[in-house]
């Protein structure tokens, strides 16, 4: 079995008036992550690992900021996106790991 390796990054502000959604949990708090879509860091950077595993880009060229088809998208629907492009590329993950860096609120 070949193992490919993938790092994702993503880092947001927090502003008044967003939800604040991490894996695609919505976390009671009175602000949000500042971004296009849903803002959404853990899901950004796990679609960015994977898709940089299997030499398939970023999650930018993918889901470009500026894509009006992506205000307020839901993340989730990033990551289903990207386990299809993985599928199709004959890649499939075999673990994660992901750790969040978090001043506020405490997860």
């Amino acid at each position: 079995m070949i193992i490919r390796v993938g790092h994702g990054f993503d880092a947001h502000r927090l502003e008044s008036d967003r939800a604040l959604i991490i894996g695609g949990v919505s976390i009671p708090y009175e602000r949000g992550l500042a971004g296009h879509s849903d803002a959404d860091v853990l899901i950004h950077a796990l679609c960015d690992a994977l898709l940089g595993a299997a030499g398939l880009g970023d999650i930018g060229q993918h889901f470009p900021g500026h894509d009006q088809a992506h205000a307020g998208r839901d993340s989730r629907e990033f990551l289903r996106v990207v386990v299809g492009l993985l599928d199709k590329a004959g890649y499939r993950p075999v673990n994660v790991d992901c750790t969040i860096i978090a001043e506020v609120p405490r997860m």
